[in-house]
């Protein structure tokens, strides 16, 4: 799983690997270590809810999504979604959660288990 965040956003990308575990146990999960800390990041599907749920909890961000909503992540030609949570504070955090694909420029990343990008082999 590869995480981007900037401001009030976070983007998860997730490999087949990602996709599989999803599919599988209903749970995909990142961690960092850093120092004596670890930074955690899991995205879990939950059949009790029907719009997606985010909370931080000891240093872990804990991102829950209706299990419809993830079986359709499923289907191939299915790349993602978004969701908009709104702070208790009246800022807004978006999210965006999508499927990993290859890069179509060379960079020295492993993206072996990226999914083939639907766009290689056109010409721009």
């Amino acid at each position: 799983m590869k995480i981007r965040i900037r401001g009030n956003s976070i983007r998860y990308r997730l490999d087949q690997a990602d996709v599989a575990r999803l599919q599988e146990t209903g749970k995909t999960e990142e961690h960092t270590h850093i120092g004596a800390g670890t930074l955690h990041f899991c995205i879990r599907s939950r059949s009790n809810i029907s719009t997606p749920a985010i909370e931080l909890e000891n240093g872990g961000v804990h991102l829950g999504i209706p299990a419809a909503w993830l079986s359709r992540m499923f289907e191939p030609a299915e790349v993602g979604f978004d969701h908009q949570f709104e702070n208790p504070d009246g800022s807004v955090l978006k999210i965006l959660v999508e499927k990993d694909f290859k890069c179509l420029t060379v960079r020295d990343e492993d993206d072996s288990h990226a999914f083939e990008n639907p766009d290689a082999g056109k010409n721009c």
